[in-house]
């Protein structure tokens, strides 16, 4: 059922704390499942996405086991013979097909929502050259792959993201030989700094030249220490960053890393472009807003995400802006370059695309309308933050998908 929620444009955010990183989380849970012992995790978060790869885990046969503050997992990793579902996790679908590849000689994998719509990009190519069968709806799912991936020398072509690269360096470390991955044209290198930042947690061992070759021992075993604690999301607590440089107080946002190796951090070099004041107090990231800002020229190839936060930052801006990276948001929850255009362009808001970049020509303020979010979280959470820019505030229609990544987020709002 479609969920319209209205923000007045004086809405009153003082203190928030953002989600769990979903990106991490999942990394996190499926390390879990791939090792012996048994692992406590803090603060993973109720996102649909951690959700869903933890009922993945559980189709594999281990327990998981919920605590006031930390979930249990035993791991008993066995494949069944039934269809693996991700839900709408891109994530999840991304990790888990060389995972499963390594680990089984036949699987189906599909999902639900938005996910059915995009495309399964380089997964299926890569391994029809390695010599897997797949079956798939025109590289759409549901994706059915028989064979095994085992250790070797490899090629792949990373232009349509990590993600699938980040599931490669999780699972040929369990082949019997080691193995090299040849890669070009990578985007989104923090998030295989992430990946490779969890295998290390659990003793996994990659070597990386220059984001180009990876070099993976094969035969590793998964074990980890006893307990972890998850940090916090700089994609969901961009959107209060945001908020409170174009805002009227200072939002503290609790519970971030000063020196997160997440991609999406770096929302902080665009506020020290345009002249937002922020400052840490410990893990607590105090934003402040200032009457004039300057337009931001800003790549963002490697942190698509930050795409709706920045486009409402760009709004409160007079001027034009510039973000590149456009190219990565087509097989997003929407094809977000062209939703943030049509959407936007109802509050008044002016974008232009040009090939790989997006100019935003600013005023200063927006104008009350609905925005649609497209079933995409990111967009109806830069929807509802844009409110401030107006003077009677907006609609945000289809506001249930932010339970994607961050179900509290119109609670943190003060929306009822």
């Amino acid at each position: 059922m479609t969920m319209d929620k209205f923000i007045p444009a004086s809405y009153h955010v003082d203190e928030v704390h953002p989600p769990a990183s979903k990106s991490i989380a999942q990394r996190f849970i499926l390390g879990a499942a791939l090792q012996k012992n048994k692992i406590r995790l803090a603060n993973c978060g109720n996102s649909d996405d951690v959700n869903n790869m933890l009922k993945v885990i559980q189709q594999f046969g281990c327990l998981v086991t919920s605590h006031q503050n930390f979930l249990e997992i035993t791991p008993a990793f066995q494949y069944k013979n039934s269809p693996v579902h991700v839900g709408e996790s891109g994530l999840a679908l991304r990790l888990l097909i060389p995972v499963l590849s390594v680990l089984t000689d036949e699987f189906q994998i599909t999902g639900e929502g938005t996910l059915m719509k995009r495309n399964i990009g380089t997964s299926e190519i890569f391994l029809d050259d390695a010599g897997l069968k797949t079956k798939s709806e025109n590289n759409f799912l549901p994706l059915h792959v028989t064979g095994n991936l085992t250790g070797g020398n490899y090629v792949l072509n990373a232009e349509d993201g990590s993600q699938f690269l980040s599931g490669l360096l999780m699972a040929l470390p369990l082949c019997n030989n080691d193995s090299e991955i040849k890669v070009s044209g990578l985007k989104s290198k923090p998030y295989i700094d992430l990946t490779i930042d969890v295998l290390n947690q659990f003793n996994i061992k990659i070597e990386n030249r220059n984001y180009e070759t990876f070099i993976i021992p094969g035969n590793q075993k998964y074990y980890s220490a006893d307990s972890f604690t998850i940090e916090n999301d700089f994609s969901g607590a961009a959107n209060w960053i945001v908020a409170g440089v174009i805002g009227k107080n200072k939002i503290r946002v609790k519970g971030l890393q000063k020196n997160s190796l997440q991609g999406d951090a770096s929302i902080l070099d665009v506020l020290r472009q345009c002249g937002a004041k922020y400052e840490w107090k410990n893990d607590t990231l105090e934003i402040t807003g200032v009457k004039e800002l300057k337009p931001f020229d800003f790549d963002a190839t490697d942190c698509p995400d930050l795409f709706p936060p920045l486009v409402v930052l760009a709004a409160a801006i007079r001027g034009a802006s510039k973000i590149k990276g456009v190219l990565r948001l087509a097989n997003k929850e929407s094809n977000r370059a062209l939703v943030l255009q049509q959407e936007f362009s109802k509050a008044g808001l002016k974008i232009e695309l040009q090939n790989d970049e997006m100019i935003v020509n600013g005023t200063g303020k927006l104008e009350s309308c609905v925005i649609h979010s497209h079933h995409d979280h990111r967009i109806a959470m830069a929807g509802a933050i844009a409110s401030a820019l107006t003077s009677h505030g907006l609609t945000v229609s289809g506001a249930e998908c932010v339970s994607k990544s961050y179900p509290d987020f119109w609670k943190h709002l003060g929306i009822n």
